[in-house]
């Protein structure tokens, strides 16, 4: 098992990762304090602690997918809903930062299926940790 993950890692996979895991992480911690400050406000229960470690194991059973997606397992619908999320950017008139950087960067969407597949693994991996934690010490 942790042989594959190394034949795919690269170092030029770390932004992607980074990137996905921190989206993942501040979307988590965004619903589960909206949803507990509504809660709180209408019954009057503070359920913080709670919602952090439903949206872990939220994550968690992403992170799940991801492995059976890496081991070749298909979900039929999954590459239908990813045409709909994944829209282009239209381009923008003014300079990126890319426009300074002398290495290539690698983007998310020029990943291959594998490489796709461990990123959102271990990205899943580390929000729903960070989530668990938080969900501890609240």
């Amino acid at each position: 098992m942790f042989r594959r993950f190394r034949d795919t890692w690269s170092r030029s996979l770390i932004r992607p990762l980074i990137h996905r895991a921190f989206t993942r992480l501040i979307w988590g911690l965004f619903l589960a304090l909206f949803a507990s400050f509504l809660i709180s406000r209408a019954g009057g229960r503070d359920l913080r602690s709670t919602l952090l470690a439903v949206f872990a194991l939220i994550l968690a059973v992403g992170a799940w997918l991801s492995h059976l997606q890496m081991d070749g397992m298909k979900m039929p619908r999954l590459d239908w809903l990813r045409g709909r999320i994944d829209r282009k950017r239209p381009a923008r008139g003014t300079g990126d930062m890319i426009d300074f950087v002398d290495e290539e960067v690698q983007s998310y969407e020029s990943l291959s299926d594998g490489e796709r597949y461990l990123v959102l693994l271990l990205a899943d991996l580390i929000a729903a940790a960070v989530l668990a934690v938080l969900s501890l010490l609240l």
